[in-house]
């Protein structure tokens, strides 16, 4: 049998839904809110992530002395990327839609190539069948984010707002279920 929450518990639930349905909707209404959040993150972990291989290049005993050195390299550039992803709003716009169609790219090539593995594998042929349509959907959808960087960022809020949509959903229910 599930064990029932107090009320206060509940309550603080169905709030914080709310209060997130409240944010996705001014995500979908000021939608540089959201990209500013997410070139935010991005820069955010970007700088974790060339300090930690800042860190781990330096502490490594048993790498050569060439590997370390390539990877407080590589870690002065993503921190370098991570900086100036935060500065320079115009720079992590860019940067945060590249990775996103690069993403979407590499998701492409996957789903295809998945396809044409699973044929081997024996997999049925519905199985085989979606995943190279959605490939070629995430494949055509890659290029127009490159080719139209506006779609890419109108794409970014909508899954940002969809996200934050969801939360807010399952916290309400989670509120008056439990």
């Amino acid at each position: 049998m599930a064990e029932r929450h107090s009320m206060w518990v509940r309550a603080a639930e169905i709030i914080a839904g709310i209060i997130v349905l409240i944010l996705a909707v001014y995500v979908i209404f000021n939608p540089n809110v959201a990209i500013g959040l997410l070139r935010l993150i991005l820069g955010i972990g970007l700088i974790i992530l060339g300090l930690s291989l800042i860190a781990s290049g330096a502490g490594a005993r048993t790498a050569r002395m060439g590997g370390r050195v390539l990877t407080i390299i590589l870690g002065i550039i993503v921190l370098a990327l991570g900086v100036a992803a935060i500065v320079y709003t115009n720079f992590g716009s860019d940067l945060l839609l590249i990775i996103f169609a690069i993403g979407l790219l590499l998701n492409a090539i996957g789903r295809i190539a998945f396809a044409g593995y699973a044929v081997g594998a024996g997999a049925p042929s519905w199985i085989r069948g979606t995943s190279m349509v959605l490939g070629i959907i995430a494949l055509i959808i890659a290029i127009l984010v490159i080719v139209f960087p506006s779609l890419g960022f109108g794409l970014l809020v909508l899954l940002v707002a969809l996200a934050l949509l969801l939360l807010g959903i399952e916290l309400i229910v989670a509120g008056v279920a439990s």
